[in-house]
């Protein structure tokens, strides 16, 4: 980043600051990355005084820079930039064809390997979704698609034979390998941690892949006014990446890495591999990137047709058996080691048997330790009612992908239906945040995640909530609300200029919204006024 100028004043905005105190001021003074003041345009056109740049916002609507809860900062610039792209409409028989029409592009092939995606499997006939029509074009080349819910996937004969993925192999706990009718033979689809064994022997993208695929998703964030993101798949590569980027140029917004725990796929590496780099996770931390957070999977995805969520029977009022991945007690023990070493713990339930399961266990970590550290369960897709209260009784935070839900994808039915409480949470004064999931989205766009807060019915929140949510919300849930998250005097300035205001428009129209600037630590990131 560029330095930015000494002092500067922004003056003649809407300018919310999601300060309670203080929710709506005209200008901001900025000195040396950090606001100075905030005020009347008066008051900081004197405070400014002589050689203080002065920005006229001409009416704009001002807020802080965005908190992305949940992102995959380096999955989204590899799949975006140079992974394969499959039509959404694509059928099974039609993988392979399509992907030759990716690598006549110049795309698709890292490493050796040929990966694409995001494949939906509902929409083709039984037994079609299997690795005869990738071995048609690609016979000695290995290739292997993600599906569209990035669970799972689909690998040709060459991806298999050199994963060492044969009828022999017997399914592990967590996953499976889907196996044509009458025979132990695989199709090539891989649900879950069957996937592991593949990814294991997947090589590295080439390091000037990884670094431009990161370099392009930091300033992709930027356009959409993301000044802080909690990424959700830290590696190790990735956290070299960030850490050099920010040493030697600054990154251009706060990252937040949680290292995957017993997840090889996301982790893309061994469990005693990601074991290590937890251990060593201070090694990588700089100004901007935040080592202190472990990314742990209690159950899958929600979507069809494989459903690796973990739901509550509505019969047994059980949990449906062998869709959760850790017990009670073993996450217990991990969690109350980890509230002492200062991490705190992403977990991953989309499933409300699995939200129930980690708040059981947050409770226990709760009684046996009292380091206090903040703790956060991941989607929420599914909540049942008597554990809604367990979040704000135990500081736990609830993070939310309302972009998922405002999809209109008709496997998305039952989250707009009953799915996100997140109305029912923000009432009991739990803290809720909102991410994007990118790369389940195309862009990390959370105005549409904004305009759909505010309308779900019962489980509706109003604009202030909403944007505290995008905002405060997300730096209190990383400890980081001395710093980020309001626009108050002492903290970094980071903030946003918007195209329109949004407590001026209709909340049809919240989604649309544009960005228009984004400023991080005083410097002007992305600006197309």
């Amino acid at each position: 980043m560029n330095q930015p100028a000494a002092r500067a004043a922004y003056v003649n905005g809407r300018i919310y600051t999601v300060d309670a105190a203080r929710p709506w001021v005209e200008a901001i003074l900025v000195e040396d990355g950090r606001i100075a003041e905030v005020g009347s345009s008066a008051a900081i056109l004197a405070a400014a005084g002589d050689g203080c740049t002065v920005v006229d916002l001409a009416g704009r609507m001002v807020m802080p820079g965005i908190h992305d809860a949940h992102g995959h900062i380096l999955l989204a610039g590899l799949k975006h930039r140079y992974e394969c792209r499959l039509p959404a409409d694509a059928l099974g028989r039609d993988y392979g064809e399509r992907l030759c029409d990716c690598i006549a592009c110049s795309r698709g092939k890292l490493s050796g390997w040929v990966i694409g995606g995001d494949f939906n499997p509902t929409l083709s006939a039984p037994g079609e979704v299997d690795r005869k029509y990738l071995d048609e074009k690609f016979p000695d080349t290995p290739v292997y698609l993600h599906d569209y819910s990035l669970h799972h996937g689909l690998a040709n004969s060459k991806a298999l034979e050199l994963a060492g993925i044969t009828a022999d192999t017997p399914d592990p706990f967590g996953g499976r390998i889907v196996r044509r009718a009458g025979s132990n033979e695989p199709t090539g689809e891989l649900v879950e941690r069957a996937t592991w064994q593949l990814f294991n022997a997947m090589p590295s993208p080439e390091p000037d892949v990884h670094h431009a695929a990161l370099r392009w998703a930091l300033e992709t964030a930027s356009r959409f006014g993301v000044t802080g993101i909690q990424e959700a798949s830290a590696s190790r590569p990735e956290l070299e990446m960030l850490q050099q980027i920010d040493r030697e140029d600054g990154l251009t917004l706060r990252v937040y890495a949680h290292i995957p725990w017993r997840e090889e796929h996301f982790g893309h590496a061994t469990t005693e591999a990601l074991d290590r780099l937890i251990e060593e996770r201070r090694r990588f931390e700089s100004a901007r990137l935040k080592t202190d957070f472990v990314k742990v999977f209690m159950d899958g995805s929600p979507l069809g047709p494989h459903f690796t969520d973990a739901q509550i029977d509505p019969v047994t009022g059980q949990p449906q058996p062998g869709k959760l991945l850790h017990s009670r007690e073993d996450l217990a023990t991990a969690l109350i080691a980890w509230d002492k070493a200062g991490i705190t713990a992403k977990i991953h339930c989309t499933g409300d048997a699995a939200v129930q399961l980690v708040l059981q266990a947050m409770r226990d970590m709760r009684a046996a330790s009292k380091e206090g550290t903040i703790q956060e369960i991941s989607h929420c897709c599914f909540v049942q009612p008597d554990d809604l209260a367990s979040f704000a009784e135990l500081d736990v935070t609830a993070e939310m992908s309302p972009p998922i839900w405002f999809g209109d994808m008709p496997e998305l039915a039952a989250f707009r239906d009953r799915g996100y409480p997140f109305g029912t949470l923000a009432r009991m004064g739990a803290r809720v945040t909102v991410g994007t999931d990118w790369t389940f989205l195309p862009e990390p766009n959370l105005f549409p995640a904004l305009q759909g807060l505010l309308q779900h019915g019962a489980e509706s929140v109003d604009l202030a909530t909403g944007i505290e949510m995008l905002t405060l919300a997300g730096a209190r849930a990383v400890g980081a609300e001395d710093k980020a998250g309001s626009l108050e005097p002492g903290k970094s300035a980071d903030f946003i200029i918007l195209d329109r205001d949004l407590f001026a428009i209709p909340v049809d129209e919240i989604g649309d919204t544009r960005v228009l600037t984004t400023v991080f630590e005083g410097h002007i990131l992305h600006d197309v006024r």
